[in-house]
């Protein structure tokens, strides 16, 4: 069984703000610290065998203190960042070009934001390095520490699945796991767990 925790940072003050981050590097808030913490207790009976996160000081701050105490030292992998907004970064969607705000909500993967990502640029950079990571770590536990919207990609490529980019919860300080009792040749996996409210709960066929 090889089973990967992936967890969104905390709360910064742009998230309060509802400000697009994207690459920029804004650090957690005071809400932030806390969510870090909670998701520490929440995972203090894992035991972590590698772990992996964004260069972003968000997504490394709640990586540290997740594995804090632990002895695993989190490798900060460039292909993590989140998707970049270009030219709206900082900006809040509501100061979009005028139907770029209703277009990413209607359709997400249809959009390409000015000098910045899609989401298909996404998938095209992180998916294969959630494939090495399963391929390097047969039988382990590895966190995983990136972003709402990366974190997102990983998930609708782990599960093979189109589902409703919108569907997948990504509150800050949560996260998802996901259990690969078995792969195929992409390395799906075969069985996938649920979390509910912040709390992982693994749940089997």
């Amino acid at each position: 069984m090889t089973s990967i925790y992936l967890i969104r940072h905390g709360e910064t003050d742009w998230n309060a703000l509802e400000r697009c981050q994207g690459t920029l590097d804004i650090p957690l808030n005071a809400r932030g610290v806390g969510q870090a913490e909670a998701l520490r207790h929440a995972l203090r009976d894992v035991a972590f065998d590698a772990a992996y996160t964004s260069p972003l000081t968000r997504a490394r701050q709640t990586a540290a203190c997740v594995l804090r105490d632990t002895g695993v030292r989190p490798v900060a992998v460039p292909e993590l960042h989140e998707m970049s907004y270009g030219t709206y970064q900082g900006l809040a969607p509501n100061d979009w070009r005028a139907g770029d705000a209703a277009q990413w909500e209607l359709d997400p993967w249809s959009v390409t934001f000015p000098d910045g990502e899609s989401l298909a640029d996404v998938h095209r950079r992180a998916t294969p390095l959630l494939d090495r990571i399963v391929g390097a770590h047969r039988g382990e536990t590895v966190l995983i520490s990136g972003h709402g919207h990366l974190n997102r990609v990983l998930m609708l490529h782990a599960l093979a699945e189109r589902v409703d980019f919108w569907s997948i919860a990504q509150p800050n300080g949560g996260g998802h796991v996901l259990r690969y009792s078995g792969v195929d040749s992409l390395n799906r996996p075969a069985a996938t767990p649920l979390i509910v409210d912040g709390t992982f709960t693994d749940i089997r066929p």
